[in-house]
């Protein structure tokens, strides 16, 4: 019986890229001179959404990855959950681009 791997390493790869532009994303949202939650949300949704698209199979990591640290950096600086619907933006983002990438691959194959 073979054995399969469930992340690899460029699942891996996919989740620290999403993390960085996470970490983006949230401090250019946690500057005092920000105020269109708008972007923020759309840029966390697209992110989410290519990053899942390019590995399907760690799209809840993605999500994650990207969404947390907008909501880290809103605690750490201001002290204030305010910006906790960014993770949930961003695992829709996420879901959506993994399900496209299923879809597609249905399509293709």
């Amino acid at each position: 019986m073979k054995t399969r791997v469930r992340f690899g390493a460029s699942d891996v790869v996919a989740v620290v890229v999403a993390l960085l532009i996470g970490c983006c994303v949230a401090y250019v949202d946690s500057r005092a001179t920000w105020d269109d939650a708008g972007v923020t949300a759309a840029a966390l949704l697209v992110v989410a959404g290519l990053l899942a698209m390019a590995r399907s199979r760690a799209w809840w990591l993605i999500g994650l990855a990207v969404g947390v640290p907008v909501v880290a950096f809103n605690v750490a600086i201001y002290g204030r959950f305010s910006s906790a619907m960014a993770v949930g933006f961003s695992l829709l983002g996420a879901g959506i681009g993994a399900s496209i990438r299923r879809v597609l691959g249905r399509a293709v194959a």
